[in-house]
C-alpha cells in the first residue's frame, strides 16, 4: 500500500509538471501598439512564451493570437498575460476550432478596452480576468472588458459571465446580454446590472468577430526542429468569396 502511494504521489507530480507553456502570436500591431515578452520585444508575425506578456495599445491596436483558439482584441490600454499554461500547445488546426487540451490563463486588465474571444473550450479550462472592480470568467466563447480609472463595464455577446467581486472567491452568475456596470465613489465600488439593447448587441457582436478572426485566422504549427510556431493564414471562405475569371 505504501508503495502504491508513492508511486501514485510521483504520478501527480509528474502530471503537474507536464503543463506547457502556452505561447503568444503576434499577429497585428497598428499605430504605438506593443507586446513585450519577459524575453523580447515582438514584431508582427513573432512567436513567443506567453506567460509575463504585457500588451500595450495607447495609439492604433494590438490583436494576438493565443495557442489554443483564443484571441484579443486590445482597443487601447494595457494588458499583462500572468499565466498560460496548457497540457499540450496547440500544433495542428481543427476544423471546428475547438481547444484540443484544457489550458490555464489569467489576465490582469489595469485601465483598457479589450475584447477576448475563444473556440470550443475543454471542460477543465479556466480563462480568469483580474481588475480592480472584481475578476470576470466568460461562460461562453467571449467576453468585452472596458476599465477606466472610477468606471468600468463587462459584458458578452449571447454569453454568461462569472464574476468574483475583489478578495471573494464566490461567483456571481451573470445572464446572457446583461452588462454589468461599475463605479468607484470614495473607495466603494459599486454594481448594477443593465440589459444591452439591440444596437448595443449588434456593435459588441461586431467586436467580437473581429477578436474571433484573430484566432481562426491563425495556424500554430510545429517547424522542422519540432519547435512551435505561428503564421497568419487566409479561410477557405476568402477564396471562395474571391471573383472568378
Amino acid at each position: 500500500m505504501k508503495n502504491f502511494f508513492a508511486i501514485s504521489a510521483l504520478f501527480l507530480a509528474a502530471a503537474a509538471s507536464a503543463a506547457e507553456e502556452g505561447l503568444i502570436f503576434a499577429r497585428t500591431l497598428r499605430g504605438g501598439a506593443e507586446i513585450k515578452t519577459p524575453a523580447q520585444t515582438l514584431k508582427s508575425g513573432e512567436t513567443a512564451a506567453a506567460s509575463g506578456a504585457e500588451i500595450s495599445a495607447q495609439n492604433g491596436f494590438a490583436s494576438f493570437a493565443l495557442s489554443n483558439f483564443s484571441a484579443c482584441l486590445l482597443l487601447s490600454g494595457k494588458i499583462k498575460i500572468e499565466k498560460f499554461e496548457q497540457d499540450a500547445a496547440q500544433s495542428a488546426r481543427a476544423e471546428n476550432f475547438s481547444e484540443k487540451s484544457a489550458s490555464e490563463i489569467l489576465i490582469s486588465v489595469d485601465e483598457a478596452v479589450a475584447v477576448f474571444a475563444r473556440g470550443e473550450p475543454r471542460p477543465a479550462s479556466k480563462f480568469k480576468i483580474a481588475t480592480k472592480f472584481g475578476s470576470f470568467e466568460p461562460k461562453g466563447d467571449n467576453i468585452k472588458i472596458e476599465i477606466g480609472k472610477t468606471e468600468a463595464r463587462v459584458s458578452a455577446c449571447d454569453a454568461a459571465i462569472n464574476y468574483c467581486k475583489p478578495g471573494s472567491q464566490v461567483a456571481e452568475y451573470v445572464p446572457i446580454d446583461c452588462e454589468l456596470v461599475f463605479s468607484e465613489e470614495n473607495g466603494e465600488i459599486k454594481t448594477r446590472r443593465r440589459q444591452l439593447g439591440f444596437k448595443e448587441k449588434a456593435a459588441l457582436k461586431e467586436r467580437v468577430s473581429a477578436a474571433v478572426d484573430a484566432f481562426k485566422t491563425s495556424e500554430f504549427y510545429k517547424d522542422a526542429n519540432g519547435k512551435t510556431l505561428a503564421r497568419r493564414i487566409a479561410l477557405k471562405e476568402f477564396f471562395t468569396r474571391m471573383p472568378k475569371n
